[in-house]
């Protein structure tokens, strides 16, 4: 296999024949979290050795699978029901996308993965709030007024408020 030159690299930059793209992982629980930076470091060393630049990333957490996964490891099968999810972006030219799948499904402790062509900008959004729009305005039932709700049929005056607010108050 031959191994491009950081010149063809460039190369390949200025004709724009690079594509982002972005991988998602899930790495094995069995991965303790004090080895976790030490394999995701492992991944992008291996993106970059190969003439891929890295755009962005987002750190492994542990998450609780929505089923169980299995994975061939050490000859015998297993089965994991949470993983650490991570992912990152990165610039590569198509050539490498093989090399990275490759990579990527011979890594033991990756569970799976998932590679596809992105853009490089950052694509994650914030919930939308649901549109509220206009309808015709419904007519409410009435209700009989109960003996506590009066209604107010003029203005009253002051010595009235008076009377009524010193009334409410002995009460």
């Amino acid at each position: 296999m031959l191994k491009k030159s950081e010149q063809e690299n460039n190369k390949e930059k200025e004709e724009g024949s690079l594509k982002v793209y972005e991988v998602g992982y899930h790495i094995a629980p069995a991965v303790s979290a004090e080895n976790l930076p030490v394999e995701v470091e492992n991944l992008k060393n291996f993106l970059v050795k190969e003439g891929a630049t890295i755009v962005s990333e987002g750190f492994p957490k542990m998450l609780d699978l929505s089923y169980a996964v299995s994975k061939s490891v050490g000859g015998s099968k297993r089965k994991f029901d949470t993983a650490y999810f991570g992912w990152i972006k990165f610039d590569a030219g198509e050539a490498l996308i093989a090399k990275i799948k490759k990579f990527f499904d011979e890594n033991e402790n990756i569970l799976r993965f998932l590679l596809i062509k992105t853009v490089k900008e950052n694509t994650l959004f914030s919930p939308v709030s649901p549109k509220i729009t206009a309808s015709p305005a419904k007519e409410e039932p009435k209700t009989a007024k109960s003996s506590t709700e009066k209604e107010i049929k003029s203005p009253i005056s002051q010595e009235e408020l008076d009377k009524t607010i010193d009334k409410l108050i002995a009460e």
